[in-house]
């Protein structure tokens, strides 16, 4: 039974991470204030969508 909970936690978890990748890298390319909160909010609102989630990538990697 905790196998199973583990498995699920570790899911959740690595959604999670995808999901937030974006706003990371937009961290770590240093991007400007309206940028990274463009990029979080897509990330965070959109990006459970593909679409969403493409796009908070883009936009956090575009010079």
């Amino acid at each position: 039974m905790t196998i199973i909970a583990l498995k699920y936690i570790f899911a959740a978890l690595l959604i999670i991470v995808i999901i937030m990748a974006p706003a990371y890298l937009a961290r770590q390319m240093k991007k400007g204030t309206v940028d990274m909160g463009i990029v979080r909010c897509g990330s965070w609102l959109l990006g459970w969508t593909g679409v969403g989630w493409l796009f908070a990538l883009w936009w956090a990697v575009k010079k």
